[in-house]
């Protein structure tokens, strides 16, 4: 038995958090694992309903890690070979990268994952402080002056890229220079590191009016008597994100990547993704 088991089983770990200082919400399990995946970070409501539902069908598998991080991040990790967290320096040797088809791409294109495999979308949706009170009923209101916005940074989050166009579908490009760039400038549109967790966390601090957000995490939100309410953006004014999943070159456990892929485009993976308002291949939300 090794000194890291008791009784069969792994020891404890000692617990020790303390919020808003020492706390990882986005790294979850045991770096040493026997699946280490990267994930887009829009699921992380789903990943936990993922992993159970994929260990209960693999046995043989004990543990897995993963993370829920911006696209740019996970992409910029993989290029890196690890991720620095203050003076926390992580450096794993991946499995599966599940991110936006054009994030693993650009990732097959410089040989580090293979061919993408895809399994799930969503939309966008406005989020704001209940009642309502900045009055946002669409895009065009983000450009009005004195409300304040978050919104998810284009250069690491491709909901931020599907928001700009959303915006000039819209309102065109004038309303899109109003908010990427003049309100920007100002002060009034701040942009995101980690939109699943900050632009919620400043809505309800106060500090913005409106919030960019997938719908599958407004809807996270309400489901679980979170302090907002849900501005729903027409289907014409809207934009659609697509996840896939692709094994990394060099895997360190091969097998076991290319059975996740699996569980994640099969039934009991997909089940898990529209159980969270997810739309999967050939059964649209």
């Amino acid at each position: 038995m090794s000194d890291r088991e008791h009784n069969g089983r792994p020891r404890p770990a000692v617990e020790f958090a303390v919020a808003p200082f020492d706390m990882v919400e986005d790294l979850c399990g045991d770096p040493a694992a026997d699946l280490v995946v990267l994930m887009a970070g829009n699921q992380y409501m789903v990943a936990p309903d993922l992993v159970e539902s994929f260990l209960s069908a693999h046995r043989s598998i004990e543990s897995v890690f993963y993370e829920t991080l911006p696209p740019g991040v996970i992409a910029a990790q993989l290029r890196a070979g690890g991720l620095r967290m203050g003076s926390l320096e992580l450096r794993v040797r991946l499995d599966v990268v599940a991110s936006s088809p054009a994030a693993l791409a650009d990732l097959e294109r410089d040989g580090l994952v293979g061919p993408a495999r895809r399994y799930a979308s969503n939309d966008l949706a406005l989020l704001v402080a209940a009642g309502n009170p900045a009055g946002v009923s669409g895009w065009r209101d983000l450009g009005r002056p004195g409300v304040r916005v978050a919104f998810p940074d284009p250069r690491t989050e491709g909901i931020g890229a599907l928001g700009f166009e959303a915006l000039e579908a819209s309102g065109g490009a004038g309303l899109r220079k109003r908010v990427e760039t003049d309100k920007a400038a100002g002060g009034e549109v701040v942009f995101t590191r980690i939109h699943h967790r900050q632009g919620p966390a400043w809505l309800a601090e106060g500090t913005v009016d409106v919030a960019v957000v997938w719908s599958t995490e407004a809807r996270y939100h309400l489901e679980r008597g979170g302090p907002f309410e849900v501005v729903v953006i027409p289907e014409a004014e809207n934009r659609r994100g697509e996840y896939a999943a692709a094994v990394a070159v060099g895997a360190a456990h091969p097998e076991v990547a290319v059975w996740f892929v699996d569980h994640l485009c099969g039934e009991a993976g997909q089940a898990a993704y529209t159980a969270h308002g997810f739309s999967v291949p050939g059964r649209p939300h």
